[in-house]
């Protein structure tokens, strides 16, 4: 099995979604994951703050306290996810949010979060490493089979370094 990484999944939402909305979409991740035989870290869950207000919150809530219980929640602001390149790309997203990809946006965006609180790349951070960490998709963006929800799964590879106290010096 692979190393130990920090994953984080970026979640856009309508805001009918409901707990099965998210359940379809964790389901492909979680067979995304084992086919990959990755072993995630630290998990947080990124989404927009302004989502709050939506019944969807709620639901989506329930579900995280369920499957991802110690999960950290990254609020972000929908100003964060603006101009952020995704691989995939909605004209309607783009013309509403800035971006391609909301849920792409999100997991990128939370993985920059994590960097920065040292959660994932400890070292990048320690030693301030002039070259950054990749960050990559682990899953670009699913949907749910209700087409209510979307999740992307972001996270930290391929750096070097250099504290002697790492000791494969790679996250993959």
């Amino acid at each position: 099995m692979a190393d130990m990484m920090g994953l984080v999944a970026g979640w856009g939402f309508q805001s009918s979604a409901v707990q099965q909305s998210f359940a379809s979409c964790w389901s492909q991740a979680l067979q995304t994951l084992s086919a990959a035989e990755l072993r995630p870290g630290p998990w947080a869950h990124a989404l927009l703050e302004t989502r709050a207000q939506t019944p969807a919150w709620a639901e989506f809530a329930a579900w995280a306290a369920e499957q991802t219980p110690d999960a950290e929640l990254l609020r972000c602001k929908e100003t964060d996810i603006q101009l952020v390149t995704t691989p995939t790309a909605s004209a309607r997203v783009q013309q509403r949010f800035g971006c391609g990809s909301v849920s792409e946006a999100l997991s990128l965006i939370g993985v920059e979060t994590f960097m920065q609180q040292g959660l994932c790349a400890p070292e990048y951070v320690a030693d301030a490493l002039p070259v950054p960490p990749n960050i990559q998709f682990v899953l670009p963006r699913v949907v749910s089979s209700d087409r209510q929800a979307t999740l992307a799964i972001a996270c930290v590879t391929g750096f070097a370094p250099a504290s002697p106290s790492f000791e494969t010096g790679v996250i993959s």
